[in-house]
């Protein structure tokens, strides 16, 4: 539904401590216009329940272009940029910066031309020992244009061929299987015309000393660097996903079950491995779906929003607008304030919108508040920061 300009949903979800919430989310999209400032949009963004993939693909087949909206809760904001990076005054060059900025946070990032990599003969190879040598990499070509896509940054499939073996294995980079670069194995197989990542965290860049990384070892590989939104089965987000923390111990219980009615003689080993079973436990930051690096403070709405070489305009700032819903919802015990967190904020530069996800949640005792929750119709004023503050402020005084 549409309230007042918010499209508007709700929903009945089980917290991390097993509480019974009403998941209210408020979404409001606003047109940049050429003098900085901002209207609200005829066309708002809809509240999404499944991720929307880059030019349209399934899901598994590209990056995510847009989140879900439906996070039960997040810790801090997701700050998400859209668009393609451009070369100052659009002049062609091997490399250029592009820089983001909410307010007093300001992230850059560094975008490169097409480069591959070359294989160089190791130091040692031998039947017992291998000593490689670090790989070439290519000039970057001169580029004008660079979209912010994880498909350009870190990542991809690699390639590996065992010592003595003929079949080359694929392995895809558990940080985006999508982008350029990941690399496990010294070898011309692996190494050979292998493409780079055209856009990188400055101060984390990929090196021949650094391409070829350990299998299975997440702690030391370059995450990819971008502004949009970040896979939810991609390492580290994915690393935060588990068992809802109340469904532990019961899950505990059921695999030791399991692993007493195995043969003690045949399945010795399963067993003593499901007895020590500790399944992963789900934590909010894995609601956080920006890019690693772009999580920010709740911002307030009306900070100032600054792109530079993003988009063909080349900069652009303007004032987020500056109003935040006071929403109001009956759980049958009349009208209650449930405060809203704006946590998440997009920027898209290409189609000059921007749109902002206010959050909140009242927690239900009853099927009777549940059903009411439901049912009964939520109201929403539009309120400057200052006047929110003090409307939720005065609702939540004795």
């Amino acid at each position: 539904m549409n309230i007042k300009g918010y499209e508007f949903e709700r929903l009945v979800l089980q917290d991390l401590d097993g509480r019974t919430c009403g998941l209210c989310i408020a979404k409001k999209t606003w047109v940049i216009k050429h003098d900085g400032q901002v209207e609200e949009a005829q066309d708002p963004e809809p509240v999404r329940f499944a991720p929307v993939m880059e030019d349209g693909k399934d899901a598994g087949e590209a990056p995510p272009l847009y989140e879900v909206d439906t996070a039960i809760f997040k810790p801090k904001a997701d700050f998400v940029v859209l668009g393609t990076a451009v070369a100052p005054q659009k002049v062609a060059t091997q490399r250029f910066s592009c820089t983001v900025k909410l307010g007093d946070f300001q992230r850059s990032l560094v975008i490169t031309g097409k480069r591959r990599a070359k294989f160089k003969k190791p130091r040692k190879d031998t039947k017992d020992e291998f000593i490689g040598s670090p790989p070439e990499f290519s000039e970057p070509e001169r580029v004008v244009r660079v979209r912010l896509s994880f498909t350009n940054a870190y990542g991809g499939v690699a390639k590996y061929k065992p010592r003595g073996g003929d079949e080359v294995i694929e392995i895809p980079c558990p940080c985006n299987p999508f982008g350029k670069g990941y690399c496990v194995q010294n070898s011309p197989e692996a190494i050979d015309g292998l493409e780079l990542p055209q856009i990188e965290d400055p101060e984390k860049l990929l090196t021949p000393e650094n391409l070829v990384q350990e299998i299975g070892v997440f702690e030391t590989l370059p995450l990819p660097a971008g502004f949009g939104f970040y896979g939810g089965s991609w390492y580290p987000r994915i690393a935060y996903a588990g068992v809802m923390p109340f469904e532990v111990e019961r899950m505990k219980v059921q695999v030791r079950e399991y692993a007493s009615s195995l043969d003690p003689e045949k399945d010795k080993d399963a067993m003593a491995m499901l007895e020590q079973f500790d399944p992963p436990v789900m934590r909010y930051e894995y609601y956080q779906a920006c890019a690693p690096g772009m999580s920010v403070d709740y911002p307030k709405g009306n900070e100032t929003v600054v792109l530079e070489n993003i988009g063909e305009q080349g900069f652009l700032a303007f004032d987020l607008p500056g109003l935040r819903p006071l929403l109001q919802i009956d759980i049958g015990r009349g009208n209650q304030v449930v405060p809203l967190e704006l946590d998440t904020l997009c920027v898209n530069a290409e189609e000059m919108r921007v749109y902002m996800v206010f959050r909140g949640r009242v927690f239900l005792s009853s099927d009777e508040e549940v059903e009411a929750f439901l049912k009964t119709e939520p109201e929403i004023e539009e309120y400057s920061y200052s006047d929110y503050i003090r409307k939720v402020l005065d609702a939540q005084r004795p």
